[in-house]
């Protein structure tokens, strides 16, 4: 098989509701482009059958493999994976539950390249969350604004990523924070970062994990912790060439 152009890694835990729809619709998707790609199922320990799901999928499919936690390690290790064990030009990690169409991802992918983007963020004009998921995403956005001078709406949702940024990142974070160092690092490495517009679809199968108080207390804490390691620290190109931060990222 080619080397892929495009890697999309699918974060999976208890989904075995989704798992292979959404596996099969962006092979099909991503057939029809015609140009390499690469999925890599991450599979975070589940216990609902997805495991098996996930290997039959591998089994029948070429272009589908998969990266398996022995228990559930949490979104972070997830997303770190998501980047790490895939090899594509361009990658961008999807959720398995079906909230982010597969069919939406050639308008992302067209995005990045008219745009000539090293980072493209799909936004959800018409968010499906329940309300203290939508509270804690507001309260993060502005904390990472006001600390990190990036100013970005859904920063935890889809983005794609050049793997000439994801290899100048060196990501710390162990926590769903993965997110936003790498997107601070990017803004900081002077990477023209692109946004697009597509729909946000509600959950039908599976149950969110993320709309808790906890989490809000917990971003809190986080973010000062991301703001505790970047203080003073310059990011470097290969070779050891320092990168000039940006003022501002691309509109």
């Amino acid at each position: 098989m080619a080397s892929p152009k495009w890697s999309v890694a699918v974060m999976c835990y208890n989904e075995s509701g989704s798992l292979e729809a959404m596996v099969r619709r962006t092979v099909a998707v991503l057939r029809a482009r015609g140009e390499p790609f690469e999925i890599v199922i991450i599979e975070d320990g589940s216990t609902d059958g997805c495991r098996e799901i996930a290997a039959r999928l591998a089994d029948e499919i070429a272009e589908v493999r998969v990266h398996q936690h022995p228990t559930n390690l949490g979104i972070g290790a997830v997303l770190t994976d998501g980047y790490r064990q895939t090899i594509g030009d361009v990658a961008v990690i999807l959720p398995a539950d079906l909230q982010f169409a597969p069919e939406d991802l050639p308008k992302a992918m067209d995005r990045m390249i008219e745009s000539n983007a090293d980072v493209v963020m799909i936004r959800r004009p018409d968010r499906h969350d329940p309300p203290m998921r939508r509270m804690v995403s507001a309260f993060d956005e502005m904390l990472v604004g006001l600390l990190f001078g990036v100013w970005q709406r859904d920063l935890h949702w889809v983005k794609l990523y050049r793997r000439s940024v994801l290899d100048r990142a060196t990501i710390v974070s162990t926590t769903p924070m993965v997110d936003t160092e790498l997107l601070v690092q990017a803004h900081r490495m002077g990477a023209r970062i692109a946004t697009i517009d597509l729909p946000h679809h509600p959950r039908t199968t599976g149950q969110s994990t993320g709309a808790k108080v906890s989490l809000l207390v917990r971003t809190f804490v986080e973010l000062f912790r991301l703001r505790l390691r970047r203080m003073g620290r310059v990011e470097r190109a290969p070779g050891g060439r320092p990168v000039q931060p940006q003022a501002k990222s691309h509109p």
